[in-house]
């Protein structure tokens, strides 16, 4: 098994292109998050609403509960590091299925 002639490229780039990925992917989180919980929280006339509304606000205050208000979930390094290191897990676990489904 012969090594690619851009791996020295790929193993110097791809630690920083998951630390970056896992950053966004954050901050996406957070917009999600603040936008549920303000969701959750309003009140409207419709009568679908009004039956969904209570199981949305349980979900928006358990999960400010386990991840703090809304509007002050900040992602800090060992958020990113650790989304990064998942994201690596999940690409290299694709990588691994792709190899083997090669093979047969």
């Amino acid at each position: 098994m012969s090594m690619s002639p851009m791996f020295p490229l790929y193993a110097l780039s791809l630690p920083t292109l998951l630390i970056a990925s896992a950053a966004i992917s954050l901050h996406q989180f957070k917009l999600c998050f603040v936008a549920f919980v303000k969701v959750a929280n309003t009140s409207r006339g419709n009568a679908v609403w009004q039956f969904v509304q209570p199981f949305l606000r349980d979900i928006a205050v358990v999960l400010e509960g386990t991840l703090g208000k809304a509007s002050g979930f900040s992602p800090n390094l060992t958020h990113v590091m650790l989304t990064s290191l998942v994201l690596a897990v999940v690409f290299s676990a694709e990588r691994v299925r792709g190899a083997i489904l090669q093979r047969k």
